[in-house]
């Protein structure tokens, strides 16, 4: 449903936040001042003994120092009752005695027909379970108990059975009642093509129910007892309550007992959730297809800041993780990452735990490695080093598969790292340290290189700024904008390496007193007209951070923004946003939200995005200084403006992303011998990305200077020179 404008606002201000958090945790009183709103206490989100969760009531958020978990009273609510935005919304509405607006019917009719749903799978449930117990059923509970399940566990699990026969489940839910249509909308049965009844999707296989987060039975995985089924093990088909790519098995259990231990272990299949789970490994998960989504990975880390990915020991098991390693690597996060534990060849945890119990499953978690082994691994393993191409070739393999990962600080450690296993691999297995001479630990800043005048590039992008900012202000009561002054200057220079020239000479007067120049940095303004210091939203912002990174995130949220509110165009920009590769996870939810609703139903995408992303997405894109200013904003539905803006967004975006390609190719090349032609392309590239940023509306005329000094517009000159032409002007 559409939230009228305002409600939120005023949601938040009728209702504390410390208030909601304060029902979940105990406040610090050493650290806390309830008179400023300056509440800490350990955080609820993860295990720890030190108060770092930090709520702001003042400001409305929360941030915690440990896990990062930040955000406001709705955040809180959606994370800690397990329920979506809208549910969250009234929760803090009933708290605030605020009514919740009319519903909007077709919103309310879509609502109402996915708990209908939802209750025709329940019935569902309750069918397959009893089939399990009847005499067809007898090889299927046979296989259970080969399996190590109990009869107490198979209750636990709600397994059931799918007869054998063409209209079982079909037949027992039309005797109740149930609609025809709710039954094929539920994926339980497919229509025919000759004409008669439609037919069981599931036929003689055991049934796993799938539930979501919050309990609800949205699908079902059957297991096939035919040796000679087309498909072992066979899902729902794709429904209004089913995502196949959005969806855990054992998603709730799973959660909450991660609150507890901290671990998350994510299997291949029902029964290697099941078996880790009676072996005491409850929070386990599996994914509902061959490989891990984005979606999935992110709902992972909503989980757990590292999962362990414990796969198959065979080879299929390796590719999987080698498949997750591709997809995981430029969705990296200072302190999100996955780690692998490979099961013994020939096992998955199901087969481990049953032959050598819990402890053999501990122990190979216990070895889990992190994901840079395993790229390692996976590049070298079986492969033979012997000449300087193939050992060029790793280098270009490994370069391109660490520059996929965004965050400079994770690129800069990933190539450290992979820097000291070649050195191991091509030193004979000897440790690099094991090789410092006494003379090299004088100056530990600077490890060694590998080979003198040798650098991979596994750094290359990375900017060494050694600022640092975590993006919260740990001490929310102090605020420096408007009276401190500014920092004092850094010296920035690079230092000098042991046996390279000594020390440098300075480049400025350090000996004098006073002002002026020292070390080679100018000291700043503080006179009486000197400018005013910079706000920290404006040096917070994303234009004045300055990276490539931020220029692009600016354009896809004008992007983003003109085709939500003039969505006429998205069937003209349609390829341009399939190819629109997202700075982030909240504008690729956006852009498939778009794609997926903004053609086939215009006037609810707003509808759909709120129901899928929370009213808060967008509150937050249309907020931003860049897009509050668009004429598409202020004019929705102006095709033709919204048409404009978009041809000229997406020429700058594909150009950006191109000409960052060829600058990248023209880097790696310098890592050889440079040349004038390697040069000449860094030159040609800079200036083609300088002319594809170029405003539109910025003065491209060409000037000349006069005999006195001063700029003549070369065009305006020669059609003054024209007309005078023209009117046989001449000097007497």
């Amino acid at each position: 449903m559409s939230l009228p404008p305002g409600f939120l606002d005023e949601l938040r201000t009728r209702v504390s936040l410390t208030q909601v958090v304060g029902r979940k945790v105990m406040w610090d009183q050493r650290k806390s001042n309830q008179g400023k709103g300056d509440m800490w206490s350990p955080c609820p989100f993860h295990h720890e003994k030190t108060a770092s969760f930090h709520v702001d009531d003042r400001k409305g958020f929360y941030y915690c120092f440990g896990c990062h978990a930040k955000g406001d009273a709705l955040k809180f609510i959606q994370e800690t009752e397990n329920v979506g935005f809208m549910e969250a919304v009234e929760i803090l509405a009933q708290e605030a005695g605020m009514e919740m607006p009319a519903r909007d019917p077709r919103a309310q009719q879509k609502q109402d027909h996915r708990s209908q749903l939802a209750e025709v799978m329940e019935q569902a449930v309750r069918f397959f379970r009893m089939q399990l117990k009847t005499r067809p059923a007898e090889e299927a509970r046979s296989y259970l108990a080969r399996r190590g399940l109990s009869p107490e566990a198979q209750d636990r699990w709600e397994i059931g059975f799918a007869p054998d026969g063409w209209q079982n489940l079909w037949d027992a839910l039309r005797g109740k009642g149930v609609p025809e249509e709710l039954i094929l909308g539920a994926g339980l049965a497919k229509p025919s093509n000759k004409g008669g009844k439609p037919y069981d999707t599931f036929r003689n296989r055991i049934m796993f129910p799938i539930r979501d987060a919050r309990g609800r039975a949205i699908a079902f995985g059957g297991r096939a007892m035919d040796p000679n089924d087309n498909a072992k093990y066979l899902n729902s088909p794709e429904t209004a309550l089913f995502d196949k790519g959005r969806s855990l098995y054992n998603h709730g259990p799973a959660r909450t007992a991660s609150g507890k231990t901290g671990q998350l272990l994510v299997a291949e299949g029902y029964m290697d959730v099941i078996a880790l789970s009676e072996g005491g490994f409850a929070a386990s998960v599996a994914p509902l297809g061959t490989a891990i989504t984005e979606h999935q990975l992110h709902m992972l880390w909503r989980i757990a800041d590292e999962p362990i990915i414990a796969l198959d020991g065979d080879k299929a098991g390796l590719r999987a993780a080698m498949r997750l390693i591709d997809l995981a690597l430029p969705l990296l996060e200072a302190g999100k990452s996955l780690r692998f534990a490979l099961m013994p060849e020939g096992k998955d945890p199901d087969d481990l735990i049953r032959s050598e119990g819990p402890e053999a499953v501990q122990a190979v978690l216990d070895q889990a490695m992190p994901m840079v082994k395993l790229l390692w691994q996976r590049e070298t393993e079986g492969k033979v080093f012997d000449s300087p191409e193939r050992k060029a070739a790793l280098d270009k393999a490994l370069r391109d598969k660490i520059r996929l990962i965004r965050d400079p600080s994770i690129r800069r450690h990933y190539g450290e790292d992979i820097q000291d296993m070649r050195w191991e691999l091509f030193r004979g297995g000897r440790p690099r340290d094991e090789m410092r001479s006494p003379a090299q630990d004088v100056a530990p800043d600077y490890p060694p290189m590998p080979e003198a005048g040798y650098d991979p590039g596994y750094d290359s992008g990375y900017d060494p700024d050694p600022g640092y900012d975590m993006g919260y202000d740990p001490a929310p009561a102090f605020d420096p904008c408007f009276d401190a002054p500014p920092p004092a200057p850094q010296d920035t220079r690079p230092p000098v390496r042991q046996g390279q020239g000594g020390n440098a000479p300075s480049s400025g007067y350090s000996g004098r007193k006073g002002g002026g120049f020292r070390d080679g940095g100018r000291q700043p303004w503080r006179g009486k007209n000197a400018p005013p210091t910079p706000l920290q939203t404006t040096r917070n912002s994303l234009l004045a951070g300055g990276s490539e990174e931020s220029l692009v995130r600016v354009r896809e949220a004008v992007i983003l923004a003109t085709v939500i509110t003039t969505p006429a165009v998205i069937a003209q920009f349609e390829a341009n946003l399939e190819r629109m590769a997202c700075v982030g996870s909240d504008h690729a939810l956006l852009r498939d939200l778009v794609l997926r609703h903004g053609i086939d139903a215009p006037d609810r995408l707003k509808e759909e995005i709120d129901a899928a992303a929370g009213a808060h997405a967008l509150e937050n894109l249309f907020a931003l200084r860049h897009v509050a200013i668009m004429p598409c904003l202020r004019r929705p539905g102006d095709v033709e403006t919204a048409s404009l803006t978009l041809a000229e967004e997406f020429a700058k975006l594909e150009a950006s992303r191109g000409l960052d390609a060829e600058l990248a190719e023209a880097e790696e090349d310098l890592s050889g011998l440079a040349d004038e032609a390697v040069t000449w392309r860094l030159g040609q590239a800079a200036e083609a990305r300088n002319r594809a940023v170029r405003s539109e509306n910025e003065d491209r005329a060409q000037y000349d200077v006069g005999e006195n000094g001063a700029r003549l517009n070369r065009e305006e000159r020669d059609a003054f020179g024209a007309l005078l032409e023209r009117i046989g002007y001449s000097k007497k």
